[in-house]
């Protein structure tokens, strides 16, 4: 059976074959074993626990199908220690059957049937977190589960209200986390309370948590504490974080409060630390991006830019080149990062401290001196620390940094608004990588679909080709009727040359530095975009969400 799970896992392209054998020989014939050494490999476990359940001929099933069906009653007959410990939930008894939804490998499910007297059982997966989400959600007093906003409008603000709001910003944590959901966010309006998750990039509202504006009061109090913030101010927006953990995993939480008409809202950005990091094999990128990327990080001095807007991914491309960087004893590394998302072996990482005056800019004159080879900053935020990463490459280091802008080309356009002379630009920026993260769609439920006509139009101005192809997804319980599962990087690479360096020093504009580098052979993010629809890992109605209208049609080079 341990087999079978590997297999589909390999089928799925979760895992390679030699990887697997890998982790088959630590956890020896141990199934159980096999489940953990997958799951701290870096493997999702929405996908390791889908193997499981493939493997054993059974359904996975979903917190909203579970929260449907569960007989609140039945589930209090049964030891919640003894429950939790074996990974199982009864949910409930039809006609002498128990439906019961097990997140344990090798759940003793025919025990749990004889203690509620029944001889026949229908077992659907949960993976562990999602387990977990569902007794977050239980653990919620009836009265929450049915509460509306009038409920609490006389409540007294005491000691049991503090804890129940504690419970309650925990059960909605552990089901964002569940999720996938990279941001939760918290608005009132004068209707009341509306709670949202970003998940894959796109914000979906949530509504088994309802939530007056008492309680969201609360909630937010309980936040400011954990994140150092003054609960006292309502009138300003604060910033702030903390960490949790869940399970195995553990969170950075970075907290932000906005006063509004209606109340303050409250947005938390969940920053997983991950257990392994993507090598630049899985970063996404075509063979020939790969290996130029591989030979940027051999160079011995310059300065390497990965651009895009927040949430794009920019720091798991960088950390893909840190991990190769690190695995070459020969070179030395440091990196200031705020903050350090992953611990790397073999790298000198360094958090800033802005409120003590240790800054981007103080770290890298300080590192220049520590005899580096590759220095990386986290972000050019500022002049200084533009200037400081422009003088370390010039003194023959290597600088890798993240930059917000629309594209590489726009890069160069960035460094001059910071105060950067053209002629250190043109000398020193060696390559630039532009990304987006775009939505997949769910492998379980695709199938293909009809071309847009009007998206066809703005990418093919000139005609589409007869042989168009496109895929989506139906909406499935796994990916949770939303037809996407998951997002994917999209790239575009720019190396600068000798004839773009002359350009960059005669200070050239944009649109003719762009033109310029299209005649040089940049590959557009446009034309990597349409490849992943074309080969059915991107949805086409992605393409207008990432692109701009210029961006749409191709470039013109001649």
């Amino acid at each position: 059976m341990a087999n079978d799970i590997g297999s589909i896992l390999i089928e799925r392209g979760k895992l390679t074959a030699d990887r697997y054998h890998e982790l088959q020989a630590r956890a020896g014939t141990s199934r159980k074993r096999l489940v953990a050494e997958l799951l701290e490999s870096g493997i999702e476990e929405h996908d390791v626990f889908g193997a499981v359940a493939a493997a054993d001929g059974l359904p996975v099933t979903t917190v909203d199908a579970v929260l449907e069906m569960i007989d609140h009653d039945m589930v209090d007959t049964v030891s919640r220690s003894y429950l939790q410990n074996e990974g199982m939930l009864p949910l409930r008894i039809q006609q002498g059957t128990l439906d019961v939804a097990v997140s344990a490998i090798d759940a003793p499910v025919k025990d749990l049937c004889v203690a509620l007297g029944v001889t026949r059982h229908r077992a659907v997966v949960l993976t562990p977190t999602d387990l977990r989400r569902v007794w977050s959600i239980l653990d919620l007093t009836p009265q929450d589960r049915e509460a509306t906003p009038a409920t609490y409008a006389t409540e007294e603000l005491g000691d049991a209200f503090d804890s129940r709001m504690v419970g309650l910003f925990e059960a909605i944590l552990l089901d964002a986390i569940g999720s996938r959901a990279s941001d939760i966010h918290f608005e009132v309006y004068d209707d009341g309370v509306r709670l949202r998750m970003r998940i894959d990039g796109h914000l979906h509202d949530v509504r088994r948590f309802p939530i007056s504006p008492v309680d969201l009061r609360g909630i937010i109090n309980v936040v400011k504490i954990a994140a150092n913030m003054d609960i006292t101010e309502r009138r300003l927006p604060q910033g702030g974080r903390f960490r949790r953990r869940a399970g195995d995993d553990a969170f950075d939480l970075r907290v932000q409060s906005q006063p509004s008409v209606h109340g303050e809202h409250l947005v938390i950005r969940l920053l997983p630390q991950k257990k392994e990091i993507l090598r630049i094999e899985g970063l996404g990128f075509d063979e020939s991006s790969a290996e130029q990327y591989r030979r940027l990080l051999n160079s011995p001095q310059g300065l390497v830019l990965v651009v895009g807007p927040t949430g794009s991914g920019k720091s798991t491309t960088l950390y893909a080149g840190l991990q190769r960087l690190a695995d070459d004893s020969s070179r030395k590394v440091i990196t200031v990062e705020d903050p350090i998302e992953y611990a790397l072996r073999g790298v000198q990482q360094t958090q800033v401290h802005p409120e003590i005056g240790f800054a981007f800019a103080n770290a890298m004159r300080a590192f220049v001196r520590e005899d580096p080879d590759v220095i990386l900053v986290g972000e050019i935020r500022d002049s200084e620390t533009a200037l400081e990463a422009i003088r370390a490459s010039q003194t023959g280091h290597l600088v890798l940094s993240t930059l917000h802008c629309n594209d590489t080309v726009d890069a160069v356009q960035r460094l001059i608004d910071l105060g950067m002379h053209p002629n250190s630009i043109a000398s020193e920026l060696v390559a630039v990588i532009s990304q987006r993260l775009v939505r997949r769609i769910c492998e379980d439920c695709k199938r293909p679909a009809e071309p847009d006509l009007e998206i066809l139009g703005e990418l093919f101005p000139a005609a589409a080709p007869t042989t168009f192809q496109s895929w989506e997804g139906a909406g499935c319980q796994r990916c949770g009727g939303r037809g996407t599962l998951g997002r994917i990087a999209t790239f575009e690479f720019l190396r600068v040359g000798e004839s773009l360096r002359r350009a960059i020093a005669k200070r050239l504009t944009v649109d003719e530095l762009r033109h310029l580098a299209h005649r040089a052979g940049l590959k557009p993010i446009r034309n990597h975009l349409v490849e992943l629809v074309l080969s059915g890992v991107v949805p086409l109605a992605e393409v207008p969400r990432i692109l701009s209208i210029e961006q749409m049609a191709p470039p013109v080079t001649d």
